[in-house]
């Protein structure tokens, strides 16, 4: 299996984090909503999620001062799993594309 997409429009929850790795690479993380009404069954249902974003190298140094919290955005890449030190597990969308809208 190969297919991992994902693209979900939102508002940014907080203000971006910007890092740059032991190895020069440079790391830009932050969260979005999301908000919508989807159809399931023939009926309308109400869809909500909160979904961490991690981009990293050219994309990352291109969102450096140009997100901030509240901007609406549409995000496209592949997600992943991510588990913390303390064991606590998410499922994080990699970023290959994100736009203001």
């Amino acid at each position: 299996m190969t297919d991992n997409f994902l693209q979900l429009t939102g508002i940014v929850t907080e203000s971006p984090i910007h890092k740059i790795s032991p190895s020069g690479v440079e790391h830009c993380n932050l969260t979005i909503e999301h908000r919508s009404v989807q159809e399931e069954a023939g009926l309308p249902r109400n869809a909500m999620c909160y979904m961490p974003i991690a981009t990293s190298g050219p994309l990352a140094s291109q969102l450096k001062n140009k997100l901030s919290k509240g901007m609406q955005i549409k995000v496209s890449g592949f997600i992943t799993y991510h588990q913390s030190k303390s064991n606590l597990g998410k499922l994080v969308l990699h970023a290959q594309y994100i736009e203001q809208i």
